[in-house]
């Protein structure tokens, strides 16, 4: 059980770096841009939103005026 709990830990970031839960920024910025919400994800390393299908990023700075 421990080792499950270290790979979700490394792939699946249900926070961010703000303490905000990823799936709720990320429905907003999919509802925001008219995009779909699998089409994104969250780069825990660079503490970046990307859409994974055109390659918009939505850098720190950016995700407090548009999706918190």
């Amino acid at each position: 059980m421990k080792l499950l709990n270290i790979v979700k830990e490394i792939f699946v970031s249900e926070k961010d770096y703000a303490n905000r839960r990823v799936d709720d920024v990320i429905s907003r910025l999919s509802l925001q841009t008219q995009t779909n919400f699998y089409d994104w994800s969250y780069i825990r390393e660079e503490s970046v939103y990307e859409n994974t299908r055109n390659g918009m990023r939505v850098y720190p700075h950016e995700v407090s005026r548009t999706a918190a």
